[in-house]
């Protein structure tokens, strides 16, 4: 019989790299075979190419269980060996373990238990699995909202806290291009010319000083790459910066533009935004957030008090249609680097809250319930 931790292995084994539509697809498919063949009613959507899955233990309902659990599949590009699972000093290492593969994990092992004892069909929940999460772009999240899809909460385990905190907001970005054009002329009369690059870096400087003491609780500045089409002798006509700023509160973007605006007109050069994504206060004040809340401290011995989160997630479009949303995850780090870790012992208690969670929240047993397979064979 597997484990949670089998589970992520073999979850942690597929490649599911954004842009890899294909193993994407695979990882679906076993995911949607794992949990039809144990019960839950699964539906397979597709938005802009790319597939999500939907899950619930009650077919009517599917678009509105009490609680949703969800998280993206997909990840960042890796090395391949961190496409192998592995243990050191209490800590699994692979790419995606802590973004955000051991949540998926867990929901199977979950569904498992249910089945195995015969009770999930009184429980009402369902899950959702997204691809393109890391994409920054036409968020199937997004898709799935505007389609109807909401819970009474919503469980979303992608988050930068730290063992288990909650987060009571999130920081939102502004994403730009920061252009600047010019004249090309010979790299040995610069004169004649009028630089692109010296103009981006004198702008990209002044930029620099204006964020120079950031840190987590205020604004922050990364340039995250500085190209054109220039050559070693030639002066460049066009250059460009692509510019994250992240947006600690709800005055952030207002006052990033003016700066941005000033900073323009100063140095001649333009902007184009590629997303703006304001900070996220999640909906927390309800009864199941607080149930939520006490399971971290039955299990813990300590209560979310809130935390502010540095990184994204898709928690904004369940706010925006106003349904709240927990972000909370086990101890760990390095996503998106070559160490990415979670901690074994706090990801082996998702699994127990998961249950002691739905127990309070989920579990609605009547006369009618029972779980189909849709699935034809063995339990995978």
């Amino acid at each position: 019989m597997s484990t949670v931790t089998d589970l992520l292995a073999t979850l942690v084994a597929m490649p599911t790299i954004t842009a890899d539509i294909p193993a994407n697809e695979l990882a679906l498919d076993f995911i949607e075979q794992y949990l039809a063949a144990r019960g839950m009613h699964c539906r397979r959507h597709t938005y802009k190419g790319r597939t999500s899955l939907t899950a619930s233990t009650r077919k009517e309902n599917h678009k509105n269980p009490t609680v949703l659990l969800a998280a993206h599949n997909d990840v960042v590009p890796g090395d391949e060996s961190q496409f192998t699972l592995h243990e050191a000093d209490g800590k699994l290492y692979g790419r995606g373990v802590y973004d955000m593969k051991f949540a998926t994990a867990s929901y199977l092992q979950l569904v498992d238990d249910l089945a195995q004892a015969g009770t999930l069909a009184q429980y009402d929940f369902g899950l959702m699995v997204t691809a393109d999460e890391e994409a920054n772009m036409d968020s199937s999240v997004e898709y799935l909202v505007g389609a109807g899809f909401r819970a009474g909460v919503v469980l979303l385990p992608d988050s930068t806290a730290p063992g288990w905190e909650m987060e009571k907001i999130a920081k939102g970005w502004w994403r730009f291009d920061l252009l600047a054009t010019g004249k090309s002329v010979h790299g040995s009369r610069p004169w004649e010319g009028e630089s692109a690059s010296i103009k981006l870096i004198h702008a990209l400087h002044e930029l620099k000083e204006h964020f120079k003491d950031h840190g987590p609780p205020t604004d922050s500045l990364n340039i995250g790459s500085i190209h054109g089409d220039g050559v070693y002798n030639r002066v460049p006509d066009r250059m460009a910066a692509k510019v994250e700023i992240r947006l600690a509160d709800e005055t952030s973007s207002a006052k990033n533009k003016q700066l941005i605006d000033k900073l323009c007109a100063k140095h001649n050069v333009q902007y184009e935004t590629f997303s703006l994504i304001e900070p996220v206060r999640p909906i927390v004040n309800v009864p199941l957030v607080d149930t939520f809340k006490d399971v971290v401290e039955q299990t813990t011995g300590k209560r979310p008090e809130g935390f502010v989160s540095l990184g994204g997630s898709d928690a904004p479009y369940f706010t925006k249609a106003g349904v709240p949303c927990i972000l909370s995850c086990p101890m760990g780090g390095g996503h998106h680097s070559g160490e990415e870790w979670v901690s074994k012992a706090s990801f082996l208690q998702f699994v127990p809250m998961l249950h002691t969670f739905l127990e309070q929240t989920a579990k609605h047993p009547t006369s009618s319930a029972a779980a189909s397979v849709d699935t034809a064979g063995s339990l995978v």
